[in-house]
């Protein structure tokens, strides 16, 4: 996929540096359960890179220098019922709607292949910015949760909201 900006391809072991780099970011944790230990960390990275059959990992990079700038997720949420779409992206480039134009793309053709109807995300209240990109995507609020010793606000979009 690309958008004007933005290339964004499914992730890969030559991923692997920059999702490093994604997860030593201390910023991106603040809002996302705190930080991981190196295990941890080694165990996502594999796990995004040989994904499980419901779920889908895509890095995504400056389109023309290939600089990375963060990850989009799609993957089963807490729940059980709904599938999640999740977004990191490396705090340097925060503010300048890269998420936006990246997160758009992705949902634009997870509903125009009518693989869902309905997506969900989840964020923490207190992660104002998020919450606030979620809106501007479409996302209206569901409810809100006590989860990682934080409240969260659950999110969803329908297909007809795109």
């Amino acid at each position: 996929m690309e958008t004007k900006r933005c290339s964004i391809e499914i992730t890969n072991q030559a991923d692997y540096i920059d999702l490093k780099k994604l997860y030593n970011d201390t910023k991106v944790w603040d809002y996302l359960g705190g930080h991981r230990n190196l295990e941890q960390i080694e165990d996502r990275i594999t796990e995004w890179i040989n994904p499980q059959e419901n779920c889908q990992y895509w890095t995504v990079r400056e389109l023309g220098s290939g600089a990375f700038l963060g990850s989009i997720l799609l993957t089963p949420h807490y729940d059980g019922e709904y599938t999640q779409i999740s977004y990191m992206f490396l705090s340097s480039v925060w503010g300048n709607g890269l998420a936006f134009e990246a997160v758009s793309e992705v949902l634009y053709h997870s509903f125009k292949d009518k693989a869902f109807n309905k997506l969900i995300a989840e964020a923490q209240s207190a992660n104002t910015s998020s919450c606030a990109l979620l809106k501007r995507l479409g996302f209206y609020e569901v409810k809100r949760v006590n989860r990682f010793d934080a409240e969260q606000v659950i999110f969803a979009i329908d297909q007809t909201g795109i």
